[in-house]
């Protein structure tokens, strides 16, 4: 069974980026961080932008998009990314715009031998998506930056292998916490981003539809613990199918997180 793996090479607040490897084939979810974190990250597991298959972007805002106009100066691999991002991005960098692959959301494409498949997320941006990406029988799915998971976008994720899920936020920390009362209430809100305890009720959901790797991702750095998301997650999880439960850290990750071997290494670091 060929490998597959997802790295996590940022991810938080300040910026997000994050690789999907599945054979020969090689996509990075998000460039949010400075092309140097990027190829940091990449030589890390010694990958270098001219390995890369393609880019896909969830949305146009700065921690996932930062690193945007220098990859496109610096790498063509293609760049794909909603019809609304690519206008969004367009009336701030036209030139880089131009150069973006844009699809509308739901859509479903072939970058190589991965099927990906789109999917709206809620968040207060132009027209954010998530990602499904499937090869050989298996699937992977991504889904941050959403206030609440939707009906549709449940149901493409149930049944894949690993999910990379937004867990952005403790509730009572996000209330007590530094950040003024209107960006309070946009952080909890529809269009904001998933809390801990709404990641945990639907990590749960995922868990009985057959997901056995789940990676918390995009964590607050002011309204949020990497010990409590997991708590949290893993609560909601007992006495079902064994499941592994992850931080993607704002750093890179320590190693890969496998799955497609009979061994998996899987990474937890704070």
């Amino acid at each position: 069974m060929a490998e597959r793996y997802y790295y996590s090479i940022a991810s938080g607040s300040s910026g997000n980026c994050g690789l999907y490897r599945a054979a020969g084939t090689a996509i990075l979810i998000d460039l949010g961080v400075s092309l140097r974190k990027i190829t940091t990250g990449l030589a890390e597991i010694g990958l270098g932008l001219a390995d890369l298959s393609a880019v896909l972007l969830t949305h146009e805002h700065i921690d996932h998009v930062k690193g945007l106009p220098m990859f496109l100066k610096k790498s063509r691999v293609p760049v794909f990314a909603s019809r609304g991002t690519v206008e969004a991005l367009a009336r701030k960098d036209l030139q880089s715009a131009e150069r973006l692959n844009a699809f509308d959301s739901g859509d479903t494409f072939w970058v190589r031998d991965v099927d990906v498949t789109s999917f709206a997320t809620p968040h207060d941006a132009a027209d954010s998506v998530g990602y499904i990406l499937a090869q050989g029988g298996s699937r992977f799915g991504f889904a941050t930056d959403l206030g609440f998971v939707p009906r549709d976008a449940a149901e493409l994720l149930r049944g894949c292998e690993t999910v990379v899920l937004e867990s952005n936020h403790d509730p009572h920390m996000l209330q007590v916490g530094p950040y003024p009362y209107p960006l309070k209430m946009r952080v909890a809100g529809p269009a904001g981003h998933l809390s801990n305890p709404d990641c945990a009720v639907f990590a749960a959901d995922l868990v009985k539809n057959g997901t056995r790797t789940i990676i918390l991702a995009h964590l607050s750095e002011k309204n949020n613990i990497p010990v409590l998301a997991l708590q949290q997650t893993r609560a909601a999880l007992r006495g079902l199918p064994a499941c592994e439960v992850l931080v993607a850290p704002r750093e890179h990750m320590d190693a890969p997180v496998r799955w497609g071997e009979e061994e998996a290494a899987c990474s937890l670091s704070g």
